[in-house]
């Protein structure tokens, strides 16, 4: 999974929409690489029309995978690409620009956690697609691989809840890579402590996040754990979430004195995730660690040298006319809770309008990383921002100064991606409810 960010089977997600494409349009992905910016910059993106890649995915006893995400990326630039899903027979249909391409074949979501009915599909990429017409690819077999499944707890003695959800995902041993992400579920909508994932044998880390309260209203106090395992067969690892932590809590703002909306990522500066991602949490209406309903802190993390890394998702509103940029913070955690106000750096202002290939306005998530971006959980330096145009192609957000590489994806009426599931697959981590 070592492509480069916007080669998006991606994540992390963040958006207003983004299409799994409707099949009839052959309008595609819009990129450009290199654009330097020091300065504010109008930037016009016209999306153009594409050539179909066409193709069955199937499980490994031929039957069609319906819901599989296929993502069609550039095997040139590592970069670009585009993706969709498969219908109820398998059948999928991506327009791309022409060039040499790979598929990227994820299989879809369970029904149940439960080991016994719990697909075994796994990821596969097909390489070397030529495409200079419309291309039909032979149909791709998704191979089985072992179940790794088991509960979720909190920590020991928090009593009876009232609602516990949890993310997993599952990283390679040796580095931040994120290989994939596990399932949830449990007994009712409100606790989720049960998970599954399919795996091919080989050993990883399990990075787990969760938050809850008790049936008497309380915030469980938990922090983020990883732990080690080989994958040989099917496999239940139960796991319980450590106790302790500090709480971290507190406002983020523009320079304008605006409150913002988007996420916040910990990123410890020592220790086994140094510079990786720890624990992530949403920002909303400038507030982050900070659980309203209940008037109670809701983060936790071991005190301890961090980076912050803050990326704000307020140009998805189109209504949002500041500056602010994807912004870092030194932060000392003591052995006690700790209260943050933050103030987003203003950046460049990028500005300029999307539309067709026949120069028509049309709505659109546009996309800027840095020219070395990596998937994985290592964020450091990653200078990702998003915005939405609006009904006439009127898109704006503010960039650091660098060099970036823009994709823009046309919106659709039609089936598409929610802006969590597609910040997750920007990031290549989960990202809580």
């Amino acid at each position: 999974m070592n492509k480069k960010i916007p080669a998006l089977f991606v994540v992390l997600a963040i958006l207003a929409v983004i299409p799994i494409f409707a099949a009839e349009s052959r309008t595609t992905e819009f990129h450009k690489t290199g654009l330097k910016i020091n300065k504010n910059t109008t930037f016009n993106i016209k999306f153009p029309n594409g050539y179909f890649v066409k193709g069955t995915v199937q499980g490994s006893n031929g039957a069609p995978v319906e819901d599989a995400i296929v993502f069609v990326g550039s095997a040139s630039d590592k970069y670009s690409g585009y993706f969709g899903s498969t219908d109820s027979a398998g059948k999928f249909s991506a327009p791309v620009q022409a060039g040499k391409k790979y598929l990227r074949i994820s299989p879809p979501s369970g029904d149940s956690v439960d080991p016994s009915k719990f697909s075994r599909l796994l990821e596969k990429t097909v390489e070397n697609i030529n495409v200079t017409k419309d291309t039909t690819v032979s149909p791709v077999k998704l191979q089985n691989g072992y179940i790794l499944s088991g509960k979720l707890d909190p920590p020991a003695g928090s009593g009876a809840l009232k609602e516990f959800g949890a993310l997993i995902a599952l990283i390679s041993a040796n580095d931040k890579e994120k290989i994939s992400s596990a399932q949830t579920d449990g007994p009712n909508s409100n606790i989720d402590n049960k998970y599954a994932v399919a795996l091919a044998a080989g050993s990883y880390k399990i990075w787990a996040m969760g938050g809850g309260t008790t049936a008497a209203n309380q915030i469980i106090q938990m922090q983020p754990m990883v732990q080690p395992i080989k994958i040989s067969k099917d496999t239940v690892k139960n796991l319980v979430m450590p106790k302790g932590g500090y709480s971290l809590s507190g406002t983020v703002k523009d320079a304008a004195n605006t409150k913002l909306t988007g996420y916040l990522f910990i990123i410890p500066k020592s220790g086994s995730f140094k510079g990786s991602v720890l624990l992530i949490c949403g920002v909303d209406e400038g507030v982050f660690g900070y659980h309203s309903d209940l008037n109670l802190k809701n983060i936790f993390i071991p005190s301890g040298a961090y980076t912050l890394m803050f990326i704000p998702l307020s140009y998805l509103d189109v209504d949002y006319k500041g500056k602010a940029t994807v912004s870092y913070f030194d932060l000392t955690m003591p052995a006690a809770a700790k209260t943050q106000a933050l103030v987003a750096k203003n950046g460049f202002v990028v500005s300029g309008k999307t539309t067709d290939a026949n120069g028509k306005a049309i709505g659109a998530i546009v996309l800027a990383t840095n020219k070395n971006a990596q998937i994985s959980l290592n964020l450091l330096g990653m200078n990702l921002m998003l915005a939405s145009s609006d009904e006439k192609g009127s898109y704006r957000f503010a960039l650091p100064a660098d060099t970036f590489n823009i994709q823009a994806f046309p919106m659709s009426s039609s089936s598409a991606l929610t802006r969590e599931k597609m910040l997750q697959r920007l990031i290549g981590t989960a990202i809580s409810r």
